[in-house]
């Protein structure tokens, strides 16, 4: 999907600075709901080397507010409980997965990603925002910056929404002072992703195709897309002709002419509906389903852009492969392996 950008941000920039310096003077009382971090107790002032720079963070972050994708999940996952978070679809309430993990702890408050209203950004008096899985807009990071000290993607970073989840963790984690926490939680997950791929050998190897029937369009995953990230973590390898159209962003849109460069020793196609039935336009796609491996029945289907925000297992396994990240993947891998065998053996 196509994602906004902010179109006005010097608009509300003077007015973001001259909210945040007025919070600045207010008492700082309202402590009930900031980060509560495991660990790492010492080691600031620390400085984040990212994208447009580096910032220093002079304590230990007690009221994180987080904008990336994946961000406010992976600060849970490190025992970080942020004042405020944005969800990347764009979701009104937590995901189940994410509550989960959350436990007794307050709920962050939500808040917009995709068009940030800084001055709701500003009165939830930020020491720290994480700004680290985003469209990398600079102008976005420098009116952040002015609110609380912000980090951005890892320098040298290319595609929009494409750090690495074990940078996106590592970052955060030195940022908020719970760096030991945080390879654990990386060694954690990534022994998970070991752990299943030796359990099935099948996958070594195999081109995997992924992608989104959306917006009346098959779009597929490039490489540095977080479901690719995971697919290929498994032992799948990504596509070469999908590969070959990298345009710096994470997925790109399959004209029909393009269709033919989808096929793969399996496919993984988001086009299924709230009720668990296949988009109208996929079924009657002649060109998709004259695709070998769609012949073959080597597809595995699931839902789409209609269930993502949905409380259902369906959206809750969406929305869990989408994030992704040590969470979305403790909560996605063992109901997206049997998936994939299926799809391998050619069984719907």
């Amino acid at each position: 999907m196509a994602l906004p950008r902010i179109r006005s941000i010097a608009a509300v920039a003077i007015a973001v600075l001259a909210l945040s310096t007025g919070l600045a003077a207010c008492s700082q009382d309202d402590t009930k709901n900031s980060a509560a971090s495991t660990g790492d107790t010492a080691g600031f002032p620390v400085t984040i080397d990212h994208l447009y720079g580096s910032t220093t963070i002079k304590s230990k972050p007690q009221r994180v507010v987080t904008l990336g994708g994946g961000d406010m999940e992976a600060a849970i996952a490190l025992g970080v409980v942020p004042v405020g978070g944005a969800d990347w679809f764009g979701n009104t309430q937590l995901r189940g997965w994410v509550k989960s993990a959350l436990g007794d702890r307050p709920a962050p408050k939500l808040i917009q990603s995709y068009q940030p209203k800084f001055e709701e950004i500003a009165a939830l008096k930020p020491d720290l925002i994480l700004y680290v899985n985003t469209i990398n807009d600079k102008k976005e990071f420098d009116t952040l910056n002015a609110i609380a000290p912000t980090i951005a993607a890892p320098a040298g970073t290319k595609n929009v929404y494409g750090v690495p989840w074990q940078d996106q963790v590592r970052e955060i984690a030195k940022a908020t002072g719970t760096s030991a926490a945080g390879e654990q939680v990386v060694k954690d997950t990534e022994t998970l992703l070991t752990d299943t791929a030796k359990a099935n050998p099948e996958f070594a190897g195999k081109v995997i195709t992924a992608g989104v029937y959306s917006a009346n369009s098959l779009n597929a995953w490039l490489p540095s897309d977080p479901r690719m990230r995971l697919l290929t973590a498994l032992g799948f390898k990504t596509n070469p002709q999908i590969d070959a159209m990298e345009n710096g962003d994470f997925y790109v849109k399959i004209s029909p002419e393009l269709t033919p460069k989808l096929n793969a020793d399996v496919i993984f196609m988001a086009a299924l509906d709230g009720a668990g039935k296949l988009d109208p336009a996929v079924v009657n796609d002649k060109i998709w389903n004259a695709l070998p491996a769609v012949k073959a029945g080597h597809v595995a289907y699931w839902g789409g852009a209609p269930v993502i925000n949905t409380a259902t297992p369906s959206g809750e396994f969406s929305s869990a492969m989408s994030i992704g990240g040590p969470l979305g993947i403790k909560y996605a891998v063992p109901k997206l392996t049997p998936m994939l065998k299926n799809a391998l053996a050619g069984e719907r």
